[in-house]
């Protein structure tokens, strides 16, 4: 592809990126950052007034409650009469700790656990000021603090209490694993080094989502690993953080653009997540959807995870695209950006579907989830300009690779049909299953398919094999996908 074409695919990649729908306004933003203030706060002040209930408890109630205005000395037992607020900057908002979220649901934990009513003794063990402080130290004073404000903290700190330790294990149940070296000064200096290049990019070709990255993250919990690939992760529960594990073999490569999509992949995540608790009218949570990269059915809100983290991600590699000097690592970063879009096919449709299904007070409350399936679809037409500069070998197996994710798509639709369940999908046509109900007839996208039921799924979602022959080799990074 030309250098002229390669630059004009990369401004259109930026310019879609310019219409992000959850950036639209930051009113909205505010507006959202202050609701989820709020209800944090009253779902914390619960929590404490439970707790201080209890014998030998309140104490340890009272000097956990000071972390948070308006619930010390004993506010948590006046939550009716607590005074509006408004949400601060995320480095200074205790509603956004980590390590509060850690403590504070445990303690909950601890409160709702047991059926015979919660025990002290277990409660107390949630309310370990020192254990608290030692943690609240490492989020304050990171070991590092990129120029951002964004602070690096060692993911396998040993000063870590057992609490917050659980509570990045949940959202990373790998990151203990024998191939995550501990990380030494010098290591964390390259991360540092490596993170600053990814931040300083994301600011250069996506300014709103760089902004958003600085405003609603104050920690990364970092570490590396010895093989690809890097991990990410991020979760309501970890609010105001995410964790990034790089492999050496990045650090090695410096591939600062894959590093800076990843993150705002998962910025797009708490991003989503923080719209969607933030809501009035919660979405609906019945299991109905088919996903292409999951095994089970998901809810209305994980396929709009991933039908706005996903094209939010490739928009960018494609915005990077113009960046990349070197011609073959360029070619290899086109393929996997089709490669990674391939799923997203069934998936804008469904998620379309989904919105419109929605009750209108949800719609009022959530204005901005409704944009999200056309901007998305948007970027996946973009996606096919760049298939179109595909050699016709490449473009033949991309094309066959499309056709292969919607016949898994069928598939699976087929086995949850099998099993009495009815998945919500608009390229689903008419379907029987047969007087055995072992077999089920259904057009699926206009192709008929006869499928019968398995024990497990014998179609797998592992897409190495299809990166090698687009590629050469199988990428690190697709093991990821």
């Amino acid at each position: 592809m030309s250098a002229s074409r390669t630059q004009q695919l990369a401004d259109e990649a930026r310019h879609l990126l310019r219409g992000n729908p959850l950036m639209a306004s930051t009113v909205s933003l505010q507006r959202v950052a202050t609701r989820n203030l709020l209800k944090r706060r009253f779902q914390y002040g619960c929590t404490l007034a439970a707790g201080s209930k209890l014998t030998n408890c309140s104490a340890g109630v009272e000097a956990l409650s000071r972390h948070f205005p308006g619930l010390a000395d004993g506010g948590y037992t006046r939550l009716l009469e607590l005074p509006p607020a408004a949400a601060e900057p995320v480095s200074a908002d205790p509603y956004r700790s980590s390590v509060l979220a850690a403590w504070m649901g445990g303690l909950a934990w601890s409160l709702e656990w047991q059926a015979g009513g919660p025990d002290a003794q277990i409660v107390s063990g949630y309310l370990q000021s020192d254990l608290i402080a030692s943690d609240l130290e490492l989020e304050r004073q990171p070991a590092r603090r990129l120029s951002c404000g964004i602070g690096l903290a060692l993911i396998e700190s040993p000063a870590r209490s057992r609490v917050m330790q659980a509570l990045l294990s949940q959202c990373m149940p790998s990151y203990r694993g024998s191939d995550y070296p501990i990380t030494d000064g010098a290591e964390l200096d390259r991360i540092a080094d490596h993170l600053e290049s990814a931040f300083a990019l994301i600011a250069k070709l996506d300014v709103y989502g760089y902004q958003r990255l600085i405003a609603g993250l104050h920690t990364l919990h970092v570490g590396v690993r010895r093989e690809p690939p890097c991990s990410l992760s991020s979760s309501n529960e970890l609010p105001g953080s995410a964790i990034i594990v790089l492999s050496r073999e990045r650090l090695r490569d410096g591939d600062h653009a894959a590093t800076a999509a990843q993150l705002l992949h998962q910025a797009g995540h708490v991003l989503l997540g923080f719209y969607t608790t933030s809501a009035a009218a919660s979405l609906p949570g019945e299991f109905q959807y088919v996903s292409p990269y999951k095994e089970d059915l998901q809810t209305l809100e994980s396929i709009l995870h991933v039908t706005y983290t996903i094209p939010w991600e490739c928009a960018f590699r494609m915005a990077c695209l113009s960046t990349e000097t070197d011609p073959e690592r360029r070619t290899w970063k086109m393929a996997f950006i089709i490669a990674y879009a391939a799923r997203q096919v069934p998936l804008i449709d469904i998620a379309r579907k989904g919105i419109e299904r929605l009750g209108g007070d949800v719609l009022l409350d959530l204005p901005d989830i409704a944009a999200i399936p056309s901007w998305s679809s948007r970027i996946l037409f973009l996606v096919g300009q760049l298939l179109a500069e595909e050699p016709i070998a490449h473009r033949q197996a991309h094309l066959a690779e499309r056709q292969r994710v919607l016949d898994r798509q069928a598939w699976d639709i087929g086995q949850m049909l099998l099993r009495g369940k009815e998945p919500i999908d608009p390229r689903m046509g008419r379907r029987e299953i047969d007087d055995t109900g072992d077999n089920v007839s259904l057009w699926y996208d206009g192709k008929f398919h006869v499928i019968a039921k398995a024990a497990d799924h014998a179609m797998g979602k592992d897409y190495a094999c299809y990166a090698e022959t687009i590629c050469g080799t199988a990428p690190s990074e697709m093991e990821a996908m």
